[in-house]
């Protein structure tokens, strides 16, 4: 086992890099007409300077002139985390991927313009290489480029920094050798860590075998002939084969089941070289065809996301991210990560790794192979360091912890912009822990199975498990997961959490119950009446989802008092849930005066026919979500001919004023049904 706990400087003194560009602007290699090249008085005005990070200065400064440097341009304007917040709260997990994809997405195409024009004219002058990628996920751009070029991207306005991304290796390799040898499916029918995390007793008391759930699989790539995987395959629906056209336009051509972001290029060629992306998709769902069954999860499909030959830069990784947000997959799994001792950019992993949660996506990563090494918050690698992130540690299957296993805890207390989670005591990291020692899966001689160990192979059982949750309860989100996984773990160790388990080894059964009691169905709106008011602007889709309409509805001036002062809006809704025992009401809404108002919800009674009140809460000027949990559905849902629910939504004002007139604008409305 190797310990990297080395610490190295992360920026060059600005008077050095200065120097750097003065020279630069006096060579005569570059390839640009002078146009092109950066301004004289960029010599004395070391502002750009000052967005070159790490040892990137150090870099340019002894780079040949023709040399190409990775690095990553990160743009100053990013999405702000209130925007992204706000557009995660949909309830249907396709439509809350949409709405954070079309923000990011748009934030992105209104800044990187000029930072992608100049790239695409160098690259016509050789000057950077063919992949140039444009990152939504975190707006940057990532790119192999000449210092010419690095320097003249510096000096644009709408960048923020830009860091060297060196390709390094050991980022995903096991920690001992195998156990197995090629085509040893072992003693049993079925891997060791999948019956002890009770996946079995899912499948056949459940029915639940993580049908429909795509997990991408960040790795070494994958045999997509193993008889063990050829079923599990995921196909991109709207590509092709061969055709050599992007029929889907999200700019891969031919990409039908995954990608290849290996070294920063990019192809459709997704095969394995490695044998450890294929281990890790047997461990997902593998489904015994051969004679082992070694997957979690036998019917999800896996999205072949490739990064890694032998050594990768962190762009490739996180291209293959954006490619699974923007095609589809559920979960992202990566048993991968960087050592803090290689200065990964910890505060754009964080941001990366946050958007892709509010966008619906499920992310796991490992822990780490560093065992205790370099505590107490160096031993996680990034982005298992994530503090939302369900980072896994690696125990065998006796519920040992592994000795290798990387234990916590972690801080972000100098991560500029966040300086949380100070040490002591730190955040306490892994997650949670699964069997990773031995673990029997499939080979990468597309036949049969070896035997390795590591987090890399702890962090494959979970995602599997969450696949499993996800076909019980396919609008859980991120958070929903993780708290799940923890609440249902088995306590390893001393009582209660700790930095070498997390919250204890995953128990599949208990969590796919979990998971599957908050199962919960949308009614399906289908009217609404403004009972007391005037309808100013708006219809039935603007309470479907939130959005920049509203449902805009004004109180009715020189009428009575409580007229003036309050507005009434019934909705009506319908299920096809049969003999429903819960619902739950969530409304997105404002009121237009500066004092605020209160908001009741009431349902309507079948029994009494009246409006029962079910809750009140205070609405300011501001968009607010509000939801209520766990009614009793009994008198609320009436068999007619369909299955109604109706629900009077009660605006009025907290300080009467007779010289105005009330507004109330609701973005959505959704009745959840249990």
């Amino acid at each position: 086992m190797r310990c990297s706990c080395l610490s190295f400087g992360r920026a060059l003194s600005v008077t050095g890099a200065a120097a750097l560009l003065v020279g630069l602007s006096l060579t005569s290699s570059t390839h640009f007409a002078a146009a092109e090249i950066l301004p004289a008085a960029a010599a004395t005005d070391d502002a750009p300077l000052k967005k070159l990070s790490g040892d990137l200065p150090r870099v340019l400064e002894f780079a040949a002139p023709d040399e190409r440097i990775p690095v990553v341009i990160v743009m100053r304007e990013q999405a702000s985390r209130q925007a992204i917040n706000m557009a995660s709260r949909h309830p249907v997990k396709q439509e809350r991927r949409e709405a954070v994809k079309a923000l990011l997405k748009a934030t992105a195409n209104a800044t990187q313009g000029p930072v992608l024009d100049l790239l695409e004219r160098a690259r016509a002058n050789g000057r950077t290489n063919d992949y140039i990628a444009s990152l939504w996920l975190h707006n940057m751009v990532g790119v192999t480029a000449t210092k010419e070029v690095i320097l003249q991207a510096a000096s644009l306005d709408g960048v923020a920094e830009i860091f060297h991304d060196p390709p390094i290796g050991d980022l995903v390799f096991p920690v001992e050798p195998a156990a197995g040898n090629e085509g040893d499916g072992g003693d049993s029918a079925i891997e060791c860590g999948v019956a002890l995390m009770r996946a079995p007793e899912v499948w056949s008391d459940l029915n639940i075998t993580g049908r429909g759930v795509v997990v991408g699989v960040i790795d070494t790539g994958c045999c997509i002939t193993h008889p063990d995987l050829a079923n599990q395959i995921w196909t991109n629906p709207g590509e092709i084969p061969n055709n050599n056209i992007d029929d889907d336009n999200n700019g891969f051509v031919d990409d039908v089941h995954g990608w290849s972001f290996d070294n920063n290029g990019s192809s459709s060629n997704i095969s394995d070289t490695n044998s450890h992306g294929t281990h890790v998709s047997g461990t997902v769902a593998g489904d015994g065809t051969n004679g082992t069954t070694t997957g979690m999860a036998p019917d999800a499909l896996i999205m072949t996301i490739k990064f890694f030959n032998s050594f990768s830069g962190q762009q490739s990784v996180w291209n293959g991210m954006q490619y699974g947000v923007d095609n589809g997959a559920d979960i992202l799994t990566a048993s991968l990560g960087w050592p803090h001792s290689q200065n990964p950019n910890r505060a754009v992993w964080r941001s990366l790794c946050e958007n892709a949660m509010a966008a619906g996506v499920i992310v796991v990563y490992a822990a780490g192979n560093e065992g205790a090494c370099c505590r107490p918050f160096d031993a996680v690698r990034t982005p298992g360091d994530v503090p939302d992130m369900i980072t896994v540690g690696a125990t065998d299957c006796n519920d040992a912890v592994a000795s290798f296993s990387s234990r916590g805890p972690v801080t972000w207390q100098s991560v500029d912009p966040y300086f949380d989670f100070p040490h002591p005591p730190g955040k306490l990291k892994p997650t949670i822990a699964a069997p990773g020692v031995n673990t029997i899966s499939t080979s990468n001689n597309c036949s049969g199975y070896s035997t390795k160990s590591g987090t890399s192979m702890a962090t494959p059982h979970v995602a599997g498990a969450i696949a499993l949750m996800l076909e019980a309860n396919p609008n859980l989100d991120h958070w929903q997961v993780k708290q799940l996984l923890q609440d249902t773990a088995i306590d390893l160790g001393a009582t209660g959490r700790d930095n070498d388990s997390g919250a204890g080894r995953v128990d599949a059964y208990e969590a796919v119950l979990a998971a599957a009691a908050l199962f919960r169905t949308p009614a399906e709106l289908t009217g609404f009446q403004v009972v007391r008011g005037d309808l100013i602007a708006g219809g039935l889709n603007d309470l479907l989802e939130s959005d920049d309409q509203h449902l805009h509805v004004k109180s009715g001036y020189g009428q009575s008092f409580a007229d003036l002062h309050s507005m009434i809006i019934d909705v009506r809704a319908r299920t096809d849930v049969a003999a429903p025992t819960g619902l739950d009401v969530l409304i997105e809404t404002r009121v237009s005066h500066a004092a605020g108002g209160l908001c009741r919800l009431a349902l309507r009674n079948w029994g009494t026919t009246q409006f029962d009140p079910i809750d009140e809460f205070a609405v300011g000027n501001a968009d607010f979500t509000h939801e209520k949990t766990g009614v009793d559905a009994a008198s609320y849902v009436r068999e007619h001919a369909s299955t109604e629910i109706e629900l009077r939504v009660t605006h009025r004002v907290v300080v009467p004023v007779f010289a105005f007139t009330f507004e109330t604008f609701i973005d959505r409305v959704t009745i959840f049904v249990r």
